[in-house]
């Protein structure tokens, strides 16, 4: 039973993620807060390199990596919370889609907490 609410918890939280992001633009008629969904496919490479410095700790030249990886994966999340702010500010949007991206970025982040906190302690050997 743990397993599948390891599993259901965050597809869950991020299918919701997603429909807060598209509702975000249906409700206002406005499609330019689906640049944030950019920004999360951009997110995946950092993210790669920081799951593979975890295996290979101790080469050489993998700080460097971590570092630069943690920079961008830094730089993409404060542009995932200001592209929206700035889209409002220069009046592109209003504020309801700024709102509506900013929970679906938080539903973003607690579908990452949540697949650490609940399916994370568990050893996947993919049928083996």
């Amino acid at each position: 039973m743990g397993s599948l609410v390891g599993l259901l918890v965050p597809a869950g939280l991020l299918s919701l993620s997603l429909f807060m992001h598209i509702l975000s633009c249906a409700l206002y008629n406005n499609w330019w807060p689906l640049i944030a969904w950019l920004l999360y496919a951009l997110m995946l490479l950092p993210l790669a390199v920081l799951m593979r410095e975890g295996e290979s700790a101790f080469e050489p030249g993998s700080a460097a990596a971590k570092h630069w990886s943690l920079f961008v994966l830094s730089t993409l999340i404060t542009l995932v919370i200001g592209v929206p702010i700035t889209l409002w500010h220069v009046d592109v949007i209003e504020s309801g889609p700024v709102f509506l991206n900013f929970s679906g970025f938080v539903l973003l982040v607690a579908t990452g907490a949540a697949g650490v906190l609940l399916g994370g302690g568990e050893e996947d050997s993919w049928g083996s």
